[in-house]
Order: structure tokens, then sequence, then C-alpha cells
């Protein structure tokens, strides 16, 4: 059975610089495997919720 962890990343964007940043942490968590699931903006920035699937998890359960 697959198995995932997961992670909430939060972003403040007041300016455009601020899209970039958001932009390079989300392609930084891309290359370690993980997924945005869903994202959620509000008066505040962007709440990002991510997962990616878990290693080794069924070998050790066998």
């Amino acid at each position: 059975m697959k198995t995932f962890e997961y992670d909430v990343l939060l972003f403040q964007v007041k300016k455009q610089k601020d899209f970039e940043a958001m932009r390079s942490a989300l392609n930084e968590r891309g290359a370690e495997g993980w997924e945005v699931i869903t994202a959620e903006a509000d008066d505040y920035g962007y709440t990002t919720f991510l997962k990616r699937e878990t290693v080794g998890t069924k070998a050790a359960s066998e």
C-alpha cells in the first residue's frame, strides 16, 4: 500500500517579487518529490499543502 507524508508552506505575498520567492520554494520542493495538492489564498498570502510518497514503508511492513 502506498503511504504519503504531508507538509504545509505559508507564503506572505505582498509584491511581485514575493511570487518569485514562492515559485522558487515550490520548485525546490518539487525537486525533492513534493507535489502541491491544494493552495488557499487569504488576506495574508497563500497556504499550500504538499504531499509525497514515502519510500521503503512497504518493504518494512512485509
